[in-house]
């Protein structure tokens, strides 16, 4: 029954893998979201920032942001396998243009796939929580694998102590380190939900989407 259960995730993936006109036309739709979410938040479609702090949201748009935490890694996942094992981004490409993958759809779905994932966790410390996970899967290991010569040697306060530094450094430095890369990404997630922005977004990929799916042809062929 595992087996099977495992066939099935595998296939879906590899569906996913195959799928890249498909994940950029959802990823159209996720925009549309972003519209609405942002431009409520904000009270404007061009303000870069809310002047009110408290805002309802539907609890629709609420929903379908957060959504995008499993959307963006299937987009993400598909622009990179599609990348790595030259996968066309759909069957009517592979008969249409060339049995290969557009480059170009495949970096976009990653960097889109990245926004559409970090944009309804934006708010969360991240970093401090990544930071915290890592800091005790070291301290686990730490105390699994010290031998019992050592803690007799040293005592067992002394080791437990050792073990508490150790999450605290382990915990800090990790924490320190990704602040910095998903400060970045959350940025970049941030400003492509700019409502004008994810208007653009929205309409490209909805007439690149249909153009792989449907026509077979990229509308930008030419490009990487």
């Amino acid at each position: 029954m595992l087996f099977q259960y495992w066939n099935i995730i595998q296939g879906f993936f590899n569906w996913v893998a195959e799928s890249a006109a498909i994940m950029m036309v959802l990823s159209g739709a996720m925009a549309i979201t972003w519209l609405g979410y942002e431009r409520k938040r904000r009270g404007s479609f061009t303000k870069r920032k809310t002047e009110v702090e408290k805002f309802n949201v539907t609890k629709f748009l609420r929903g379908m942001s957060y959504v995008g935490l499993i959307l963006g890694v299937f987009v993400i996942w598909s622009g990179i396998m599609g990348l790595i094992l030259d996968i066309p981004p759909s069957f009517q490409y592979r008969d249409v243009t060339a049995d290969e993958a557009n480059h170009f759809a495949c970096i976009f779905l990653i960097v889109i796939g990245i926004a559409i994932f970090f944009k309804p966790i934006s708010d969360l410390p991240l970093s401090s929580i990544l930071g915290l996970v890592i800091g005790s899967i070291t301290a686990f290991i730490i105390a699994l694998v010290i031998p019992d010569s050592v803690t007799n040697f040293l005592g067992t306060s002394v080791v437990k102590w050792a073990i508490v530094i150790i999450f605290i450094i382990v915990s800090v430095v990790v924490g320190l380190t990704a602040k910095f890369y998903i400060g970045t990404l959350q940025k970049i997630s941030k400003f492509l939900s700019w409502p004008p922005i994810a208007f653009i977004i929205m309409i490209f990929c909805f007439v690149q989407g249909f153009c792989l799916w449907i026509g077979g042809f990229s509308i930008f062929a030419n490009l990487l």
